[in-house]
């Protein structure tokens, strides 16, 4: 039998598998009858994710409209609401009694202005670069909306039960605000500047590139400079919207000029790329509930270089005093977007330290929170691990932070089995690279297990070590067959005993999140026809 044959009966066997095989559900009948509700209650129920905790929240939707309000309108010169205007005798004035109709004609011209401006930029950049015409056209914004707010509630700093009505909703909730960009008229511009900009990080000494960076930096440290010292952590809260705009892309630009041999530009120059990031950054404008709104102080999270441009601007007033003073150059120090941590004999000393970096912010917005240990014994928190330094030794071991719920996939999920291997695999491989010592291995396994084991995994640690074989592994001709996964075994038999070049990709479907959570619950796409 020739290939192409065995492909025929392949694609014979796909259809009649996908028309025939039943899905069974993977689900109880109580979360089926809570799924239901949910369903039926969608047009009054507003349901998102968690900050951290990684579950569901579930409120009225007035509730949540209101609450965001509340954050918008409470933030003090944070935001500032746009009021439609209209021509009156050659004078703009502000609209007396704006209507819906009104609000949406606002909307339109305001994101058909800005997409205007991105896409004149971009024609005069290709033009002056000598872009061929398909790369200009790739770059230009169509069908656009305007950037628009949701609110994450921060579930981890409040107790629900503390929660009986909707006035403590407001009193003792906490959000985070987010303003996605999605298809907003400078996404693309915005993907081009942090393309470009991320190989600045590369050379700031402070900036963590992965979770275990400061244990090898850390594990370096001779055991006497170690001596009557304390590890401790330290959080910029909050970070995006208290950095000044001008400032974040001076210095941005400042240090793009020192590194430039080492930026692919991708055929621009740096007066491009400073253009491009000014009316990305300054173009803050977004919308909630149909109406608009200002951001005027601080970086839109949510927008792709924001986190760049945030770790270079704290690195600046780093330089200005970690770097410079000669009392801390064998301290170590480091950092991950707000997240910091260094060594110190007390907790005045690290005060003194964070503060001399907060005292560079010439807008004294920046306001460190530190963890300092109480005692010796104790272990601080930072990224995915906890650390103490005890006469010299570092010891540190996994950590899962309190506020996260035991949600992880499921063993009864609908996904190949390989898929949930390698999930355990890589919470044991994780688990073991934090851990210092056998016995903080482990604890750092019994987190692990007690994870698992809440997600239907009965014997984790046995689980981690099944043998799946995918049956093309190794053959570098092979092609990718990406199909919706029902059952992988019958069809990954055929192309094993068939030797066919093809590796079977199975993709899940819709997870909860995707069915009913949404970044745009109040402000859809309008038509875009001018």
């Amino acid at each position: 039998m020739d290939v192409e044959d065995k492909l025929k009966r392949l694609n014979s066997l796909v259809l009649h598998h996908y028309s025939n095989v039943k899905i069974r559900s993977n689900i109880t009948n109580e979360q089926a009858t809570g799924l239901k509700t949910l369903v039926q209650r969608r047009d009054e129920l507003h349901i998102s994710v968690s900050d951290k905790g990684g579950e569901f929240v579930v409120m009225e939707k007035q509730t949540q409209r209101e609450l965001t309000i509340n954050h918008i309108t409470t933030t003090g010169g944070v935001y500032k609401f746009i009021t439609p205007t209209h021509r009156y005798k050659g004078v703009i004035c502000p609209v007396i009694q704006p209507t819906t109709v009104t609000f949406q004609r606002q909307i339109k011209a305001l994101r058909d202005s800005i997409q205007d401006r991105c896409n004149s930029l971009w024609n005069n950049i290709s033009e002056r670069r000598n872009f061929s015409h398909e790369v200009n056209k790739y770059f230009l914004g169509h069908g656009t909306h305007l950037p628009t707010m949701y609110i994450l509630l921060e579930t981890h700093k409040f107790d629900i039960k503390d929660i009986n009505n909707t006035e403590d909703i407001f009193l003792r909730c906490k959000v985070r605000p987010i303003v996605s960009c999605c298809s907003s008229p400078c996404e693309k511009l915005a993907w081009l500047c942090t393309h470009i900009l991320s190989g600045l990080l590369d050379h700031i000494p402070s900036h963590l590139q992965n979770i275990f960076q400061h244990l090898d930096q850390l594990k370096e440290i001779p055991t006497e400079e170690l001596l009557d010292m304390w590890f401790c952590s330290a959080d910029i809260s909050p970070l995006h919207t208290n950095l000044n705009i001008e400032g974040c892309i001076k210095d941005v630009m400042e240090m793009a000029e020192e590194f430039t041999h080492s930026l692919d530009l991708l055929g621009l120059k740096l007066v491009d790329v400073h253009q491009m990031l000014e009316i990305v950054l300054t173009n803050s404008f977004f919308t909630f509930d149909g109406q608009v709104y200002q951001q005027l102080v601080g970086l839109f999270m949510g927008c792709k270089p924001s986190p760049i441009c945030a770790v270079i601007r704290v690195y600046t007033f780093e330089k200005r005093s970690v770097y410079t003073d000669s009392h801390y150059l064998n301290i170590p120090y480091g950092r991950y977007i707000d997240d910091a941590y260094t060594t110190a004999r007390n907790l005045e000393e690290a005060q003194v330290m964070f503060n001399n970096i907060a005292l560079q912010d010439p807008d004294r917005r920046l306001e460190w929170e530190i963890d300092f240990p109480e005692d010796d014994a104790q272990f601080v928190p930072l990224l995915g691990t906890k650390i103490r330094v005890k006469e010299g030794e570092v010891s540190y071991r996994f950590y899962r932070k309190s506020q996260k719920k035991n949600i992880t996939l499921h063993y009864r999920s609908h996904h190949p089995l390989r898929t949930k291997v390698e999930v355990v695999r890589n919470f044991y491989r994780t688990a073991e690279m934090s851990s210092s010592s056998p016995s903080l291995k482990e604890e750092s396994f019994t987190i692990v297990d007690h994870l698992l084991r809440c997600n239907g995994y009965t014997n984790p640690r046995t689980f981690k070590d099944t043998i799946v074989r995918t049956g093309t592994k190794g053959n570098k001709d092979s092609v990718h067959l990406k199909l919706p996964y029902l059952s992988e075994k019958d069809l990954t038999r055929f192309i094993q005993r068939h030797n066919l070049p093809i590796r079977v990709i199975f993709t899940p479907g819709n997870k909860l999140k995707d069915i009913f959570c949404s970044s745009r619950p109040y402000d859809r796409p309008m038509c875009n026809s001018r």
